[in-house]
């Protein structure tokens, strides 16, 4: 762990965490999770089996692969289950790079989110969002694209977002 910004005593030690990201108060992130760098992740949010890219920044009380209980059991009771954790986290989610989670928002399991995505505040993704979206609602939908088609292909080609943050400036000044 290199240069985090911590204010949260519920991340595992088993968390990998990249350099430069800060983590605001009462934040719980388990032990299968990934945070890139350069990342802000605000108060108050729940984040399990989820890999974060690089430059991300998530808003207060946002929620990423919250439990999914099991509809076809009987009983959606988690005492009935073997393994409560596994059971209902199944399936990871993947937030790629800076990508924009509005405040309140729900990320459920297994959704992929692309680059440079916005999710608006209060949404609920229940579904994978292409790069540049702009998604908000519940259940979430794309409501338009930040970019033109070609200019999203050659932000794509660029990977700034694998830069350090003085390279990363250079390349969208040319972007």
């Amino acid at each position: 762990m290199n240069n985090i910004i911590s204010h949260s005593f519920d991340i595992s030690l088993k968390t990998k965490i990249g350099k430069n990201s800060s983590i605001m108060k009462n934040c719980e992130i388990d032990a299968f999770s990934i945070i890139g760098n350069y990342n802000y992740i605000g108060n108050n949010c729940f984040i399990t089996k989820a890999n974060i890219g690089n430059y991300c920044s998530i808003a207060n009380n946002v929620s990423i692969g919250p439990g999914e209980h099991n509809l076809s059991k009987i009983s959606t009771n988690s005492i009935f289950y073997n393994e409560e954790y596994e059971a209902l986290t199944k399936l990871n989610c993947t937030i790629k790079n800076d990508v924009w989670i509005g405040v309140d928002s729900v990320i459920l399991r297994g959704v992929t989110i692309g680059n440079g995505v916005i999710i608006g505040a209060n949404s609920v993704v229940n579904k994978d969002i292409p790069d540049f979206a702009i998604a908000v609602g519940s259940p979430a939908k794309v409501i338009k694209y930040r970019f033109k088609k070609n200019k999203i292909n050659k932000i794509l080609k660029s990977k700034w977002w694998e830069s350090d943050i003085d390279y990363a400036r250079k390349l969208m000044k040319d972007l």
